[in-house]
């Protein structure tokens, strides 16, 4: 990729922000990404790649802080700036624009943080040698190809990339950090003869995110996407009713991440639905006492960080004990509304395990549904309720001792209601997930299932 000529510098950008007296404070990030995508195919019965790129961006944004004409009241305003523009129309832009907004006032740190937590986010195989790992990587996705089965490889991508950030705030912190994202997607199709004498097919698709190599595991997950290929013709609609339901550490990700809104001074101060401490997180719960850490030290976690955008330190931070809500999360920008100490606001999610096993979840009840892939899940972080339809599960039916697939109807839930008699497994796994739309990713640590109880599903 080309890269663009570039007009003006972050120092530059700095001094003219510290210039214009208007401007009360502002938070400046910088990314550059070093990108290398590839996207397979099958040919002749072996792996080729079908598309081969790398990509090198950068990007800008400041926050801007302006003062407003009204006592305790400010302007601010979020801008993505391009360096290959002149500075000076673009800075007068975005403080018309954050006169515009009327907020409560807050300020960051006064101080800046001496000495930070070491924290493990980037691979350094991959920060050394993304090329190098690309090809070895290719490699192993070629061998897990090669393997004989009933299914047909249909497509895989693998996606490398380093993130080099760096923090610049107004109270003069200058942190640079750097993380490093895979992202590997397998699809696999399966044929059989349908009871009208013609051929019926199939496909199914999985996809894994990770900060670290050692959090891929390439063949599991090409091995995983070709046995639920196999199963996918095989499948009757559920029956409608309430069942406990096994859902995998991916869902539990999604459903604790909503959860945590719940828990933060920002949902306390808007007045939205928030669990104070001192409250049970599942009323009257008789399950496993859920125990969530937001951990910003875990190794490779999606969201480990040594600071927070406002520049404090983040340390492990027990939000639930056993049930119990124990602390709020709150930024510096809610502990100025509300008069609170701020404290660690990033990190992934950390639920302590339970005790059974995968084996003992299937056999809690005389039937026990398992969601093996979800069309799409949606969670509402408000209402704290679920729903999806189902793209593929199975029944275990341990009465009649025989396990049935299943594909199509929907699902719905409640955290709170669902969670309340919930088992968690006794194995921990980590999970991350990485989307365009934000700059930071959310991580999770725990449980690798969960039995959930008494969940709706209408066939």
């Amino acid at each position: 990729m080309k890269r663009t000529t570039q007009n003006w510098t972050l120092d530059t950008l700095k001094n003219e922000l510290n210039r214009r007296k208007e401007v009360k404070g502002w938070i400046i990030t910088q990314e550059h990404i070093h990108r290398r995508e590839r996207y397979f195919m099958l040919d002749g019965g072996a792996l080729i790649t079908d598309q081969d790129r790398e990509v090198r961006s950068q990007s800008i944004s400041a926050k801007i802080f302006v003062g407003l004409p009204k006592a305790g009241r400010q302007g601010e305003i979020s801008k993505k700036l391009f360096p290959a523009l002149p500075l000076t129309p673009q800075l007068d832009s975005a403080i018309a624009a954050a006169r515009q907004t009327d907020h409560q006032a807050w300020s960051l740190p006064g101080a800046i943080p001496k000495e930070l937590p070491e924290v493990l986010t980037a691979d350094a195989r991959m920060a050394e040698d993304l090329e190098g790992v690309m090809t070895g990587l290719t490699r192993r996705m070629g061998a897990a190809v090669a393997r004989r089965r009933p299914t047909t490889f249909s497509s895989a991508e693998l996606f490398l990339s380093i993130h080099d950030h760096e923090l610049h705030l107004s109270n003069g912190l200058v942190h640079r950090s750097s993380q490093s994202r895979i992202y590997s997607e397998a699809a696999y199709s399966f044929t059989r003869p349908g009871a009208d004498g013609k051929p019926h097919s199939d496909e199914y698709l999985n996809t894994r995110w990770a900060v670290s190599l050692d959090d891929l595991p390439v063949e599991e997950l090409f091995d995983e996407t070709s046995d639920r290929a196999e199963h996918s013709l095989d499948v009757r609609k559920p029956e409608t009713g309430r069942y406990p339901v096994i859902v995998d550490a991916d869902v539990l990700a999604a459903l604790f991440s909503s959860q945590l809104t719940q828990l933060s001074s920002m949902n306390a101060y808007h007045g939205l639905p928030f669990v104070k401490p001192g409250d049970e997180l599942v009323p009257n719960a008789s399950g496993d006492p859920l125990t969530i850490t937001l951990d910003p030290s875990l190794p490779y976690g999606a969201d480990t960080a040594a600071l927070s955008e406002h520049g404090l330190i983040q340390t492990p931070f027990k939000l639930v004990d056993r049930n119990r809500v124990v602390a709020t999360a709150t930024d510096k920008r809610f502990a100025d509304y509300l008069s609170a100490v701020p404290t660690t606001v990033r990190g992934s999610i950390v639920v302590d395990p339970g005790t059974l096993s995968y084996e003992e979840l299937t056999r809690r009840a005389p039937k026990v549904l398992e969601i093996l892939q979800f069309s799409g899940l949606f969670v509402d972080a408000n209402s704290g309720t679920f729903s999806s339809e189902i793209r593929l599960a199975r029944l275990f039916d341990n009465e009649k001792k025989s396990v049935t697939y299943l594909k199509g109807g929907s699902l719905s839930g409640s955290f709170r209601e669902n969670f309340r008699g919930a088992r968690l497994s006794n194995r921990p796994v980590k999970r991350a997930h990485f989307s365009s739309d934000a700059p930071t990713g959310d991580g999770y640590y725990g449980p690798d299932f969960a039995l959930l109880t008494d969940v709706s599903v209408v066939g």
